[in-house]
């Protein structure tokens, strides 16, 4: 993508949010200098800051300094008064620019700055450049970023790849998988993580295993990468292979440093996603007895097991050691496991009162509408229409347009033959142009 096609320019004091800079090297320089210090990034003074600021290296340590310690509008500040000045810019400096850019503007000005300066087709610039551009959401101007880059690595490759997963557009990442075979580029275990989640996802058990073959064959000191392994888990765990991710995760007790909470969470739910409640739970507890401490995502999975296998007095308990044991704010989901598990045991009451004290405890719109939802599911089950029409009513004032919620209500009069309740519910979604989505499947094949 060039400079026109984006249709920008250099970047100017009017076309930047910054003050009006000074024409002269020295004062601007000393501004630079002033702000480096007050941030800490220089912790003593430079004698000849103007002298200091004119070379390339310097100026690229400053710029990467200011976006490291969270000062990314000073770096970009920078950027422009060294372009006013003008100091020579290098690909380090720019690609310091690139990475503290965090706005469509901005990424256009600096592109057009690269472009015109000739670094764009630098693969470290051109590699910030796809960065930026997968950071911001727009994997199609990272493609074409990608395909100017004259000379590519696996670096920039991988920064296109995770646009692409992040985007789940699965099959144009398979696809960029292939092409970065024919073009040269090695996986390395970035690549990797990226196509076992690619082969989780669309459960493409036999391309996975065929990167599981690659990872031992190729990649260097892999089994020091808890986070690949937790890919592997996770794949396997996906693709309903419960006893090979199983394996994976014993073997990670060998050659891992040590199993962090990733990789446990990445079996507990292998474990969830196959219907083995009890081994999620014993898995857990054996993580406790190893020292790992649970985070956030651990601990709902667990709870979401207490409540498919009906062990209602340990998820409460587990519920609350989140405050009390280990410190933590119990999040929508978790206030919903804990809704949902109730009203599995048939505890209706005990669930509204729930919900209604979640409600006084995180004020506002309490536990987020997944909780009335599925204190609606439950009553839909139990034919319970009184509290279900109140759960409807909460949740339908968070997400008024959500679709889902009156199919709930709807199914709900259905169970208990409400038929003209039906047909007002009807009219109702009707008159708000809300049409229930169609249903559908999608089977893949990978060969």
């Amino acid at each position: 993508m060039t400079a026109q096609g984006i249709r920008t320019r250099l970047p100017t004091p009017a076309s930047l949010p910054f003050p009006p800079i000074l024409k002269t090297r020295t004062k601007p320089a000393k501004t630079l200098h002033a702000l480096s210090l007050k941030t800490g990034v220089f912790p003593h003074p430079i004698p000849a800051p103007t002298l200091f600021l004119s070379h390339p290296s310097s100026l690229a340590f400053l710029l990467s300094a200011f976006s490291r310690r969270g000062f990314p509008s000073l770096a970009l500040r920078a950027f422009a008064l060294a372009h006013r000045l003008p100091l020579p810019l290098d690909s380090y400096a720019l690609s310091a620019a690139i990475s503290s850019s965090k706005s469509p503007p901005h990424a256009a000005q600096i592109h057009a700055c690269a472009a015109k300066s000739g670094w764009a087709s630098s693969v470290f610039v051109g590699g910030a450049l796809v960065d930026l551009y997968v950071r911001l959401g727009s994997v199609r101007h990272a493609r074409q970023m990608f395909d100017e880059i004259p000379l590519k690595n696996t670096v920039c490759a991988n920064a296109l790849l995770a646009g692409y997963v992040e985007s789940r557009s699965w099959d144009e990442s398979l696809s960029f998988v292939g092409q970065m075979n024919e073009l040269g580029l090695e996986a390395d275990g970035f690549t990797l993580s990226s196509v076992l989640r690619i082969c989780a996802e669309l459960a493409a058990v036999n391309l996975g295993a065929q990167a599981h073959a690659y990872l031992i064959r190729k990649v260097e000191n892999a089994e020091e990468d808890a986070f690949l392994f937790s890919a592997l888990v996770e794949m396997y765990g996906k693709c309903g292979l419960v006893g090979k991710a199983r394996l994976i995760f014993e073997s990670a007790r060998k050659e891992v440093r040590r199993r962090d909470v990733v990789l446990w969470t990445s079996m507990l739910n292998a474990y969830g996603r196959n219907g083995r409640f009890d081994d999620v739970i014993r898995a857990f507890e054996e993580m406790l007895v190893e020292g790992i401490e649970p985070d956030e995502i651990a601990l709902l999975v667990v709870l979401s097991a207490c409540a498919r296998s009906g062990q209602v007095l340990k998820g409460l308990s587990l519920f609350e050691s989140m405050r009390k044991g280990y410190g933590m704010v119990p999040g929508p989901e978790h206030y919903g496991c804990v809704v949902d598990m109730l009203c599995k045991a048939g505890e209706l009451g005990k669930a509204w009162d729930f919900a209604n004290e979640m409600v006084l405890d995180k004020g506002g719109d309490g536990g987020g509408v997944t909780v009335w939802v599925s204190l609606l599911s439950a009553c839909r089950e139990f034919g319970n229409v009184e509290i279900g029409k109140v759960a409807a009513k909460k949740a339908l004032e968070l997400e008024p347009d959500n679709v889902g919620i009156y199919v709930e209500l709807s199914n709900l009069y259905a169970t208990v033959g409400m038929w003209d309740e039906i047909e007002e519910l009807r009219v109702l979604m009707k008159g708000k142009g809300l049409e229930k989505d169609l249903a559908f499947s999608r089977l893949e094949h990978v060969k």
